[in-house]
């Protein structure tokens, strides 16, 4: 919804996945991306962060559009929290980076992944470049807002927040996960996301994925995940980016500053699970 934010890759464009020696190898053996609960992620603020853009904008806002329209938008906001969950996996846009080493390779013992940006957004999922500039986020925010006030004002009264409304809002709510702290900003990050749903179960509720798109074809949702993130259960669903064996978007690999790994021996070892003709390369950060 906020069209600013959509990624859309240059051609043999990559974009890079930071991660430690089990979850490199997990990726390359199994073929598939991870997508976590973004509660979950690194910055414990995540969509706390991207609501209070929102309530600026809507502060700012708000003598020109009136309180009723924008409490009918927060409400949808709130309660956007009860239609699914949004799933995200993050890479950045630079391959070799010190503090992104510290942070997601095993301090500096990982390695990262470069992938084909267009082949991974064949996938089932929705590409957001992350936006750290407060201002920024703000102006798009009150553009997108200008934009649905101006639609619904030229409905009839009997569709006032009807189902489009409710819909283009709820996306809206969704997408402020494009927006993070200014202090993340050498990430650089592309966050790819995917909504599963809630469905009635008994007397609670359970998570449902509903499938969409995935390389111009529809695809059946995917099987919903649970690990232990503490005490609580972390929900996450394992996308495949292979298309069945089919593509192949692993394209280079930069080994950790302090990985003492030989780039042979990595190549070698993706040959062998058949991801061919990946660039390795050794991390040009200086790390003691």
């Amino acid at each position: 919804m906020i069209i600013p934010r959509v990624f859309k890759p240059k051609r043999n464009e990559l974009l890079y996945h930071y991660c430690d020696s089990n979850a490199f190898h997990a990726i390359c053996t199994n073929k598939t991306i991870r997508l976590c609960d973004l509660f979950t992620m690194n910055d414990y603020l995540e969509m706390h962060w991207g609501y209070s853009i929102w309530e600026k904008a809507a502060t700012e806002l708000l003598s020109e559009l009136g309180e009723e329209f924008l409490d009918a938008i927060d409400e949808v906001i709130h309660f956007s929290g009860m239609k699914g969950l949004l799933l995200a996996s993050s890479f950045s846009l630079d391959g070799d980076v010190l503090s992104q080493w510290r942070a997601y390779a095993d301090d500096g013992n990982g390695c990262v992944i470069g992938f084909s940006a267009q082949d991974l957004l064949k996938l089932s999922i929705r590409s957001l470049k992350v936006e750290y500039i407060e201002k920024k986020q703000i102006l798009e925010v009150k553009k997108i807002v200008k934009a649905i006030y101006d639609v619904e004002q030229s409905q009839s009264k009997v569709e006032k927040f009807g189902q489009d409304f409710m819909e283009i809002c709820t996306m809206l709510a969704f997408d402020l996960a494009s927006y993070k702290n200014p202090a993340f900003s050498e990430e650089k990050e592309v966050r790819i996301v995917h909504l599963i749903n809630f469905e009635k179960s008994n007397k609670s509720l359970k998570f449902v994925d509903y499938g969409g798109t995935a390389f111009g074809e529809e695809s059946k949702g995917q099987e919903i995940k649970f690990l232990m993130s503490g005490n609580a259960p972390k929900t996450y669903i394992d996308l495949d980016f292979s298309n069945n064996g089919k593509v192949f978007p692993i394209k280079e690999v930069i080994i950790g500053p302090k990985n003492l790994t030989m780039p042979s021996a990595i190549s070698v070892y993706l040959e062998t699970l058949n991801i061919g003709n990946v660039n390795i390369k050794k991390s040009k950060a200086s790390y003691r």
